[in-house]
């Protein structure tokens, strides 16, 4: 393990038959395993140490996948982690062959493994490109989860993201304050709106104030603030609701043209965050008071 990141994970599976390459566990479809992808769906599976080729189905070069599970999928998270995986393997475009299952090794651009590679990663600690691992948030919606993963990966579509991949765009400045390029980073970090939203926040949970470089540093910061328990636990949850709604307003802005402001997103984050933390997690009897002090003795 280099810096809390196995070395198992710098290995991604090729599938060929399907035979060896575990279908939850093995990282394949992805460059994160599935179990980590819909950890609510690994719960139910079955046969956790399935294969892929006991999983896949491929049709008219469509894939698809037999399902498995202890009961039917009755929660909206449950349905929604389905979503997301489905689309995932109709979007990989594999399909099965009679030649073995192979390894790809993430430590460099070709993809080769060698003893010396293996040597120079344990060394550097390099976290190698798509190697990034997200810190689950289990009180929160799967989809601020993996919002907050695919931004950390840039994978949302910004301005400056959309040009990258040649995509017109007449202008890339921020529509939010109107000074600096719309990237990941600047949305999150260095727009106005985001930093005033980052010190009400900092102040509703009575820590020093935000100063954030990266999206990955909002990604750690209740590593740092100070904070234990289920307050730490809380605090995590805030700031990937605190991204999740600083994007739902700039998307309202570009799309339907409504003002963005931090006081209305710091209630919104107030307020859902209320609702879905005593609807999922420890402290269901948690008053909307002890909510607003950031009290949870």
């Amino acid at each position: 393990m280099v810096q809390g990141v196995p070395l198992r994970s710098m290995f991604k599976g090729t599938v060929g038959d399907g035979a060896n390459i575990a279908f939850w566990i093995d990282p394949w479809v992805s460059d994160l395993p599935l179990k980590d992808l819909a950890p609510g769906l690994f719960r139910l599976e079955k046969f956790k140490k399935c294969k892929v080729k006991d999983r896949l189905i491929v049709s008219g070069g469509c894939a698809s996948v037999s399902w498995k599970w202890k009961r039917r999928l009755n929660d909206l998270e449950e349905q929604a982690q389905l979503v997301l995986l489905n689309r995932l393997v109709a979007e990989s475009s594999i399909e099965l062959s009679c030649r073995s299952d192979r390894w790809l090794w993430l430590g460099n651009a070709d993809g080769k493994f060698s003893v010396a590679e293996v040597k120079k990663y344990l060394l550097s600690g390099i976290d190698a490109s798509n190697n990034f691992v997200l810190n689950w948030c289990k009180w929160v919606p799967i989809k601020c989860n993996v919002f907050a993963w695919r931004a950390a990966l840039g994978g949302i579509p910004t301005l400056v993201s959309l040009l990258k991949r040649h995509v017109p765009v007449a202008d890339i400045g921020c529509q939010i304050c109107g000074h600096g390029d719309e990237s990941i980073e600047h949305l999150f970090t260095s727009c106005i709106v985001a930093s005033v939203l980052w010190q009400g926040i900092s102040q509703w949970c009575k820590v020093s104030s935000i100063y954030a470089f990266s999206f990955g540093d909002l990604l750690e910061l209740h590593n740092f603030v100070g904070l234990k328990g289920i307050a730490k636990e809380v605090f995590h949850g805030i700031i990937l609701i605190g991204c999740w709604s600083l994007w739902k307003a700039r998307n309202e802005l570009r799309f339907s043209n409504k003002t963005v402001r931090a006081s209305d997103i710091l209630s919104e984050v107030k307020a859902v965050g209320f609702l879905w933390f005593t609807n999922r997690g420890r402290l269901k009897s948690l008053s909307w008071e002890s909510w607003c002090k950031f009290s949870f003795m």
